[in-house]
């Protein structure tokens, strides 16, 4: 197009998530200059944080393609300090039929679920990854 073309918002968002994804892996030269001058801890922290969008992202569509899902008991929730969009990123402390275990994500700053809530957790049979799919509805 032209030197002054405008893109579509979805491009926009696109080309900003794989900036963020360049600087969360320390790759490219953005992603090399915020690893030298902030460090890799602020890198390493970029990284999770788009590791919690992406599966933000996934969970609704795998729960729409029919993907396997279980139900959780939130045992504690932890702030991780972290948020995208004021969505605050968390660990969940989960029981999952007995068994305790942790999951980084990120939640509705709308819906945050607290302890003794039940949630759904989605599988990803590609990866076995655990998602977290929301709330279960009373």
């Amino acid at each position: 197009m032209g030197l002054f073309s405008r893109k579509s918002m979805e491009q926009r968002q696109a080309e900003a998530m794989e900036t963020a994804e360049k600087i969360g892996q320390g790759k490219g030269f953005v992603g090399k200059l915020t690893k030298l001058t902030m460090g890799s801890g602020f890198t390493e922290s970029v990284g999770n944080a788009m590791g919690a969008v992406r599966a933000g992202q996934e969970a609704p569509l795998l729960m729409a393609q029919g993907a396997p899902t279980m139900q959780a008991k939130v045992t504690q929730v932890v702030d991780t300090g972290g948020s995208v969009n004021d969505n605050p990123i968390v660990v969940l402390v989960l029981d999952v039929n007995g068994v305790s275990q942790q999951l980084q994500t990120m939640v509705s700053r709308l819906q945050i679920p607290r302890p003794g809530d039940e949630i759904l957790l989605v599988t990803n049979m590609q990866t076995g990854q655990q998602l977290y799919g929301g709330i279960v509805p009373a």
